[in-house]
């Protein structure tokens, strides 16, 4: 006989475009506590696990995601670094995987500065930067610097 799974509402949540801004890592890594968690789901009907029991794993799988994504963002910001130096826009990034882009100034086509209503209680904003058919995105910029970073395009240009 089957358990009664009261708790499947926890595992299903519909987070629609969020995935989209988030970094390839970060969907992996939320792709994992996602198996995780259906795997303890599937504990209860499968090895006979007890409620008590089931609650305590769940409690440890939120604890473990959040201290992972909590790891995960400090080191992330401890390595996102962006910069101008020679004609090229330099933009150092990655947590566990560093990434680099070089973004040749007078390659870029179009430059679009986008702010939401959360970047704007920051006072921050992210530039997206259309070079040679691809689009590079330079997030948690100060509005301050994209005035700046602004005037030098515009000079190149």
């Amino acid at each position: 006989m089957a358990v009664p799974n009261r708790y499947s509402h926890f595992f299903y949540t519909n987070i629609g475009d969020v995935m989209e801004e988030l970094p390839q890592k970060a969907k992996a890594v939320m792709g994992i506590y996602g198996a995780a968690a259906t795997l303890a789901q599937s504990s209860v009907a499968f090895f006979g696990i007890n409620r008590d029991d089931f609650i305590v794993i769940l409690v440890a799988l939120i604890v473990v995601g959040l201290v992972s994504s909590y790891v995960y963002i400090v080191l992330f910001f401890r390595h996102y670094r962006y910069y101008i130096d020679d004609g090229m826009i330099i933009i150092k990034k990655g947590a566990l995987f560093k990434r680099r882009h070089l973004i040749y100034i007078d390659k870029i086509s179009l430059v679009t500065i986008r702010e939401t209503f959360v970047h704007r209680w920051f006072k921050l904003c992210t530039i997206w930067f259309n070079v040679q058919g691809s689009v590079i995105r330079l997030s948690f910029v100060p509005i301050e610097k994209s005035d700046k970073l602004q005037k030098i395009l515009d000079s190149h240009h």
